[in-house]
Order: structure tokens, then sequence, then C-alpha cells
């Protein structure tokens, strides 16, 4: 408080107003410092690009790997879910800040995300009884067969989209047991996911590839509300990564 010709002012008061005032405009001045979300990075469990040995507490693999290396040369900080594809992708397209892979780039997914990538490759199968190798060589061939694929996965809504009839289920492994059963005719899949689930059921020599569909790129693809500033760090991340070598290093790894 303090007293001049006889009024008592409250300093204290005025001051802190002041200060209040002078807060606001610091945090809309051009110079104020934007604080970088947390991204939410949702994928699945498919061998070799994303994978746990622990329930989801650690992911590793060939694009977990790379993904782990861009958040920490970009100084972004993240949090790493495992969590079936269908929902991965769906709280990636929904929810601000969240970022899924290895998404294959696709027509039908382009607008939908802000792409970082490729952070690794691929090929799409078809795959069936190993009595059929040699025997189908295209496409047109398995028109109306029952073709197992994975809810949300973008080889199957390939085909689907193309004619062929897809069934899909919520599980790869439900789908090798169906095909086993003889209640699938065959099943579309990337290359190296399907081996590992094929030997994981101990079914080689009853199961195998059969035509090869076509080559994929995958990406980290983030909601369209992740700022420019964040995907611009993560593609810079990007080009270190693979001009240093990192990027064949963790590809060798696996």
């Amino acid at each position: 408080m303090r007293q001049r010709n006889g009024r008592i002012y409250n300093t204290r008061g005025a001051a802190a107003a002041w200060g209040f005032v002078l807060a606001l405009l610091s945090l809309h001045s051009p110079g104020a410092a934007a604080v970088t979300p947390v991204l939410q990075l949702t994928t699945e469990q498919l061998p070799p690009l994303n994978m746990s040995d622990d329930n989801g507490k650690t992911i590793h693999g060939v694009a977990a790997d790379k993904v782990h290396e861009l958040m920490r040369r970009s100084g972004i900080d993240s949090n790493m879910q495992l969590m079936s594809w269908n929902r991965a992708i769906e709280l990636a397209k929904r929810q601000s800040d969240t970022c899924v892979f290895a998404a294959a780039r696709t027509p039908e997914r382009e607008a939908n995300f802000k792409w970082v990538g490729p952070i690794a490759r691929g090929d799409w199968a078809l795959f069936g009884p190993a009595e059929k190798v040699g025997k189908i060589t295209s496409l047109e061939q398995v028109r109306g067969a029952r073709i197992g694929g994975y809810l949300g996965d973008a080889a199957g809504r390939y085909l689907e989209d193309s004619g062929y009839k897809v069934v899909v289920s919520y599980s790869d492994d439900v789908t090798v047991k169906n095909l086993l059963a003889g209640r699938l005719d065959y099943w579309v899949s990337s290359r190296k996911a399907a081996r590992a689930m094929i030997a994981e059921n101990h079914a080689e020599g009853r199961l195998a590839e059969l035509l090869h569909i076509r080559s994929v790129e995958y990406y980290l693809a983030c909601n369209l509300q992740t700022t420019d500033s964040v995907i611009n760090s993560l593609r810079v991340a990007l080009k270190q990564i693979n001009s240093d070598g990192t990027f064949e290093k963790i590809e060798a790894k696996y």
C-alpha cells in the first residue's frame, strides 16, 4: 500500500494486474515458444516390422526401431502402444497428435494423414496350400475364392476393391488356423509377416506363398491436426538416418 496526497493506493494489486497483462501479451507474441505435444504412436504385432516380447512394454522391429530413432533425433516425446491394427489406424485418423505405423501409403488413405517415410518396404502376396505352388499364376484364377484378410489391412482392402471375396478377421493367427482347417481357400498378407506367422503355427510344408501381388512402402502416418513443425522435424530426422547409414543398420538386424 502507498499513500500520496492523502489517498491510499493499492500498488500490489496494480502490479499484479499489470503482470497478468504482460503474461497474456507474452502468450500471443510472435516469439513465444510453441509447446511440442507428446505424440501417441500406435502399431500392431506384425513381425518383423513391429513386435513385442513382453506384452507391449517394449516394442521393436524394422519399422519400430526407426520410429524410436526418429523421435530421439527430433527431440519429440512419445508414447508407443501395441493394439489391433484396425484400432491403431482408426485412432490415428481421429485423434490429434497421434501417428500409426507401419502403414501402407495407398490412394484410399492418402488424404487421411500426414505422411513421414517411407520407413520400410515390403511385398503383398497370396498364400495357400503348398500343393498349389506353381499352379496359381494370376489373381484372376482365385476370383470367387474365399481369401482371408486382416481387418483394416490395406492388402485385403486392395483385393476387395478389385472385386475379390475377402473374409476378414481380427487376427492373422485366426486366418491361418481357418486356412489350415479348410474354411478359407487363400490368404493375402505381407510376405515377411506371413512367413513368420506360418513358422509360428508350424505350418511350413502345408502353407506357402503362391503369388506375388505388389510391392509397397510403409510410412508413419500422422493425424491431420499434427503440426507441420512436428512433421518437418520427423522428416529431417528420417533424412539423417538415411544418409548416415542408420536405416540400413536397422534393416540388417532383422
